[in-house]
């Protein structure tokens, strides 16, 4: 969703325009939501937008666009081309991100559970707010995350706390995670990000290898 998110962004490019999408073909999750909007705020500038028949001011296209709104298509090959063309360029892996948008408490819970009995051998940094870091605690979530080795942090922004600074103290330069909006930004701090999914981020992080 964070790609599709990237891929829309990169045709609006306008602070001003507002993406319409047809065919989503079942409601998203709070969080594919959250990853599909902070990607297009980051690559489009997009402050709105509207999915057909799921966000609810925007039932049918005429609610939302006149007969001669422009139309542009998107396929799963543009969403896949767009996570190939960071992914491609790492032949290793440094550290691993889970950052920018913070960690629902769903998606700690998937990363405990992905984590469960491994050891990490890459750094794995696993961010989220301080209202959910509490529960995560309270539920075990955090231990059971901080037991492989990964760190879980709270109320923080990657790319804005000293990311640039971290690289350099560590030797971090290639980047996995899954957020697109992170994989836009966070070239600027001298990393070379790949986007891929949470399993495959970990898989990574565990076997400390880049996925074939």
């Amino acid at each position: 969703w964070g790609a599709l998110g990237g891929v829309v962004g990169r045709l609006s490019r306008d602070y001003w325009k507002v993406p319409a999408l047809a065919g989503i073909d079942r409601v998203p999750t709070s969080d594919e939501m959250k990853h599909f909007g902070a990607a297009l705020a980051s690559y489009g500038s997009c402050a709105l937008f509207h999915m057909l028949g799921i966000t609810p001011e925007a039932a049918r296209l005429a609610d939302v666009a006149d007969a001669g709104t422009p139309r542009q298509s998107v396929s799963e090959a543009d969403i896949r081309a767009l996570q190939r063309s960071y992914t491609q360029k790492l032949d290793g892996l440094d550290v691993v991100v889970f950052s920018a948008p913070q960690l629902s408490l769903v998606e700690i819970e998937q990363v405990a559970r992905l984590l469960d009995g491994r050891t990490t051998q890459k750094p794995v940094l696993v961010v989220t707010s301080p209202q959910v870091k509490p529960d995560a605690d309270r539920l075990g979530l955090t231990k059971r995350i901080e037991d492989s080795g990964a760190v879980v942090l709270s109320g923080m922004c990657f790319y804005q706390s000293y990311a640039r600074e971290m690289a350099e103290a560590n030797g971090w330069v290639r980047l996995a995670t899954n957020s697109a909006k992170l994989t836009n930004i966070i070239g600027g701090y001298g990393y070379k990000p790949a986007l891929m999914s949470m399993e495959a981020c970990i898989e990574a992080a565990c076997t400390g290898r880049m996925p074939a």
